[in-house]
């Protein structure tokens, strides 16, 4: 799906559903958009429409995956000022660059809550195959690790290859990164990142860990009320940041990370926040995609 032809790639880059490309190309492009800007608003009846057109649930996890990867990426090379790369194809062809996207009021991320809706295995939208070798390997690690298998690693069974990075993102949700932010503000960081993804996935792990850090859960259901319970000005930066991520990574300029240095943190912890937001609202747009069911414990470590 790279179309290097330059009056195809404008035609793409301005309107993918009307340019001479295939219709499961359109397709692709729309999911892919819906994944971004709005998958608090996902339905099951998506999932059907993909099928429709001749994709099976493999293939609907694998778009869903890449997805999952590519804002991971993004956001963090947004976030973090980085340029494109000097052979970049698709930026300089459709002149989509920072200040492009700087003319966008419409954020990356819905505003709205997505609502839990019944799955016909319990688990997600998509099928699943649970006793894959590499959906195996991985389970024995969640079994141990937090005592069962988060749902979202099961939805994700399909496509095993992936749970290399699975582990790897959820390992880096479990605790700060940096030794400059506190237990209390990562866990509002993320709590706060799925209340601007629409996510409920999450919503056990984050009232779990809300509680160990001292905030009642019940107090912290949305973006602003989380914003709220900052203790002081380091907090409220990093919430502030945390919120921009998440909903116009492509905004953030160097004002922002000096933000950060101004309420007293360092660049560790600037990257932390930078991380932890990208990697919770890229597994936010995943779990809201397939319609994965919220888990009946939290996603912690064992004791």
């Amino acid at each position: 799906m790279i179309y290097r032809d330059p009056e195809l790639a404008r035609q793409v880059g301005e309107d993918p559903q009307n340019a001479a490309i295939p219709e499961l190309h359109k397709a692709a492009f729309r999911f892919a958009e819906d994944f971004v800007q709005r998958s608090a608003n996902a339905a099951d009846a998506d999932i059907d429409r993909l099928r429709a057109l001749g994709l099976d649930d493999r293939d609907i996890v694998d778009w869903a995956l890449i997805a999952t990867l590519q804002t991971w990426w993004v956001m963090s090379a947004d976030g973090g000022g980085i340029p494109l790369e000097g052979n970049a194809v698709t930026g300089p062809v459709l002149k989509h660059d920072r200040e492009y996207y700087e003319s966008f009021d419409e954020g990356l991320t819905a505003q709205t809550r997505r609502v839990a809706r019944a799955t016909d295995n319990g688990i997600a939208w998509v099928d699943t195959d649970l006793d894959d070798p590499g959906y195996l390997d991985i389970a024995a690690w969640c079994e141990e690790r937090y005592g069962f298998v988060p749902n979202i690693i099961r939805a994700s069974s399909l496509v095993p290859d992936i749970y290399p990075r699975q582990q790897l993102a959820l390992a880096l949700l479990e605790a700060p990164q940096s030794a400059h932010l506190s237990a209390r503000l990562h866990t509002l960081v993320r709590a706060l990142v799925s209340q601007v993804s629409g996510a409920s996935y999450w919503q056990p792990t984050h009232d779990a860990r809300l509680a160990t850090v001292g905030v009642d859960p019940a107090s912290a259901r949305s973006a602003e009320s989380l914003s709220a319970v900052a203790a002081d000005d380091a907090e409220r930066a990093v919430l502030a940041l945390a919120a921009k991520f998440a909903r116009n990574a492509y905004k953030v300029t160097a004002a922002d990370s000096e933000s950060i240095r101004d309420a007293g943190l360092d660049d560790e912890a600037y990257v932390d926040v930078l991380n932890t937001t990208s990697i919770q609202s890229s597994l936010d747009r995943l779990a809201n995609t397939l319609g994965v069911a919220p888990d009946g414990d939290p996603i912690m470590l064992r004791d």
